[in-house]
């Protein structure tokens, strides 16, 4: 035996020990695996915000918003949640910092809003408590998001000095819109004591957020949440940014708002479980996983109705017990006729028109099944010849002994017992010999093997008990004989007789 041979025989014994040994480690942490099942994912909750515009008018007042988040959690890091909120945005602008008239006697807040809004989202969430393998999940984590989103606006805007009224409609006449000392809309500088704004429109958004969050039971979390949303828009205060200030850390083209969400959240999913993907140890993902490949490998093996065809591969998993089946599960059909050899009582039928009970159908009770059967009406009683055709025979006190016409008879596949249909035959055959007392036959049967030999003399050693036992006809004038089987039809089934002597 040379080098190479050594060791590929030394591999193949590795690898069968690898085998055994993680099929047996498997097996033994079954138990343990079967314990584990896909914790929950889902989460539903509430929000409070304190809600802040970062607008050209740098003064926000406090304002809320509230609503609702949904949150579907991918992995124990990664999730995706969608929230929605309604509230509002108010604030104002110090009226000192005007830039054409610092040293006017002007109002402290000469110009305020309120925006009532409607802000929806969809963002990832990457919580970076579940990061490490090895260290134990504490009751605090930390989590990022981003994604984009919506903000419907309603923006309502007011220069309430007059005095700034007046300044705004002569520096930006068309800019705002501008009212007398009786309400009425003006475009007189000088007659102008309020000025107002206003905005309705859609806007997208792009929210950044950044937060912490208390595991603090199996069903609620809480949470505080900051996320600042990003917007192409400028119109959220109502005012151009031009009009406020030439500074260029408020000159903002692009307007974003603020809030700091304190959220209190409801975990759920799978009702057998309490525990919660966002609260699992990547292990334990790895457990489940594992586990999966078990039971998927459990069911490769399992056999339900124990006939050795597992029941991944099994056409049919109810196959009664003691039943021969195919190497797809089904039940051996040995001659194909659609009825299982468990319930055929006729196995090797050489038709498939056959009755529930796997026997050829046979309308006129001649032997020859209708598929075959020449003359499928045939008389009762009649006699027939291998093809189903109906032949008589004429007696007369003339009898030609020297030339008989000798019949077939025909036995069931596998069987030496003689069929009540060929009864009449064999009376026509004992009156012929009975008729001619000089006449010897000799029964032929057909044989491929020796236990076709032996059925062939059990059949044709049937037919001389009958004759003997119904007629009285000397054994001795009946002898048998075998043959080749041949291509014809129920070759194999056939007993014919043939004159020997006279």
């Amino acid at each position: 035996m040379n080098t190479t041979t050594k060791i590929m025989n030394s591999l193949k014994s590795l690898l069968l020990v690898v085998a055994v040994l993680g099929y047996t480690t498997s097996q033994a942490q079954s138990d343990y695996f079967s314990k584990l099942r896909p914790a929950q994912k889902w989460s539903l909750g509430a929000q409070i915000s304190p809600t802040f515009g970062h607008f050209d008018a740098p003064h926000e007042n406090l304002s809320f918003s509230g609503g609702l988040h949904l949150k579907y959690s991918a992995s124990q890091v990664l999730g995706f949640k969608a929230s929605a909120n309604m509230g509002k945005m108010a604030g104002s602008k110090d009226g000192t910092d005007l830039f054409w008239s610092a040293s006017r006697n002007e109002s402290k807040s000469s110009y305020e809003y309120t925006n009532n809004f409607i802000d929806a989202d969809v963002s990832a969430v990457l919580t970076a408590g579940n990061w490490s393998f090895l260290r134990p999940l504490r009751k605090l984590q930390t989590f990022v998001s981003f994604g984009v989103g919506i903000i419907s606006s309603d923006v309502e805007g007011e220069v309430t000095d007059a005095n700034d009224a007046s300044s705004y409609a002569l520096s930006f006449p068309g800019q705002m819109n501008y009212f007398d000392v009786n309400g009425n809309s003006t475009t007189d500088f000088a007659q102008t004591v309020r000025a107002t704004n206003s905005y309705s429109g859609t806007d997208i958004t792009f929210p950044l957020g950044l937060g912490v969050k208390y595991n603090l039971n199996e069903r609620f979390d809480l949470g505080l949440e900051w996320k600042t949303r990003l917007t192409r828009s400028d119109d959220l205060d109502a005012h151009d940014f031009e009009l406020f200030n030439s500074s260029s850390e408020r000159n903002r083209a692009w307007d974003s708002y603020s809030t700091l969400g304190l959220q209190l959240s409801y975990k759920f999913g799978d009702k057998d479980r309490d525990d919660h993907y966002d609260w699992l140890n990547p292990v334990e993902t790895l457990y489940t996983e594992m586990d999966s490949i078990n039971k998927s490998l459990k069911n490769l093996m399992a056999d339900t109705d124990g006939d050795g065809v597992g029941d991944y591969f099994d056409k049919d998993n109810e196959t009664p017990e003691g039943v021969k089946t195919y190497g797809d599960g089904t039940a051996v059909d040995t001659d194909g006729d659609g009825v299982p050899d468990s319930k055929d009582k006729e196995v090797f039928s050489l038709v498939t028109d056959v009755d529930a009970d796997g026997v050829a159908k046979d309308d006129d009770g001649d032997g020859i099944p209708n598929a075959l059967d020449a003359e499928p009406n045939s008389a009762a009683g009649a006699m027939v010849d291998s093809k189903g055709k109906a032949f008589e025979i004429k007696e007369s006190s003339s009898y030609n002994c020297d030339n008989v016409t000798l019949p077939t008879i025909m036995f069931d596949n596998g069987s030496s017992k003689i069929s009540p249909a060929s009864y009449g035959v064999l009376y026509t055959l004992a009156e012929k010999l009975r008729m001619c007392p000089s006449l010897s036959i000799t029964a032929t049967g057909y044989t491929r093997s020796k236990s076709g030999e032996r059925l062939a003399w059990k059949r044709a050693n049937s037919i001389i008990d009958h004759l003997e036992a119904n007629y009285g006809i000397e054994r001795s004038r009946v002898s048998t004989d075998y043959a080749a089987d041949t291509d014809s039809d129920y070759a194999s089934r056939r007993i014919d007789f043939s004159q020997s002597g006279n």
